[in-house]
């Protein structure tokens, strides 16, 4: 039955449906400047092949990479005005789509604070920043980063998006926080270790399905000092079927902006206060497209 309604959802959508890509890459520890050209190599490959590809999303931390996390703030940048944040920019002005990738942020008013964050960025700058709220306790994230509190959802791309990162999806919580305040699609950095890399594809999975709506995550690749980082992060319908076929390290998805409500209305919307919750964006909710 999932396949046939998955089929209608298709068939729903009378043009060619936008695209979101999964970039699984391998930064290289401490080197920004190259994580950022890799970055930029990585996107604009993905969008030649995918012309109707509207978001993307990198690793977590992957401006300086999740390795040696007791020198991460070295590499604590501001959220706006920070070297990853201008490129990122202007990458998304230039091929019209929207970024979400992980970084350390400089915690404001801070001396050595930092938030394991996200950005997601567009044509008119940064849209949101997310600073992770679960920290890992067998790795030194809880002693090295600061918890976030907020979750932002923003209109990007003509669907409502909100950002988690990493250990973020083995809990339901954010997923369905952000699903209550109204996002279709959550975007989500992440560097899952081995050896649990099918927990990684079974949380993505799970998550979706959880709460009805499209999660695309993209993860660290390659072995470092601390970990191996081996599972490839997927795109996932709000059925908790994975959407995404692979080019090489990138997984790519077409998404129906209309799947997540249709889902609910066959299989039953998990999440009945929903309806009437606010949404900032880039514009009112009920003037988009």
């Amino acid at each position: 039955m999932a396949e046939v309604i998955r089929a209608d959802f298709a068939g729903a959508t009378p043009t060619r449906p936008p695209a979101v890509a999964t970039l699984n890459l391998g930064p290289n520890p401490g080197d920004v400047g190259g994580n950022l050209a890799l970055a930029g190599r990585a996107i604009r490959e993905a969008k030649g092949r995918e012309p109707a590809l509207r978001w993307a999303v990198l690793p977590e931390l992957f401006t300086c990479g999740y390795s040696a996390l007791e020198t991460v703030h070295r590499f604590a940048e501001g959220a706006e005005r920070g070297p990853s944040a201008r490129f990122f920019v202007s990458l998304a002005r230039e091929l019209g789509i929207h970024i979400a990738y992980g970084f350390p942020e400089r915690v404001p008013g801070s001396v050595a604070g930092v938030f394991d964050s996200a950005n997601l960025v567009g044509p008119g700058g940064v849209l949101a920043t997310y600073r992770k709220r679960n920290l890992v306790g067998t790795t030194p994230e809880h002693r090295v980063f600061t918890p976030g509190t907020d979750l932002p959802v923003v209109e990007a791309g003509g669907l409502r998006v909100a950002l988690a990162v990493c250990w973020d999806l083995g809990f339901p919580e954010v997923a369905r926080e952000a699903a209550a305040r109204g996002a279709d699609l959550v975007l989500a950095p992440a560097a899952w270790r081995e050896p649990w890399g099918l927990q990684y594809g079974l949380s993505c999975a799970a998550r979706a399905l959880d709460s009805g709506i499209h999660l695309a995550s993209a993860n660290q690749i390659g072995d470092y000092p601390e970990a191996r980082f081996g599972a490839m992060g997927h795109v996932f319908g709000p059925d908790g079927a994975r959407l995404s076929r692979s080019l090489g390290p990138t997984g790519v998805a077409a998404l129906d902006p209309a799947a997540p409500e249709l889902w609910r209305g066959f299989y039953g919307d998990t999440l009945p206060g929903r309806a009437g919750t606010t949404v900032i964006g880039e514009e009112p909710l009920e003037n988009c497209s």
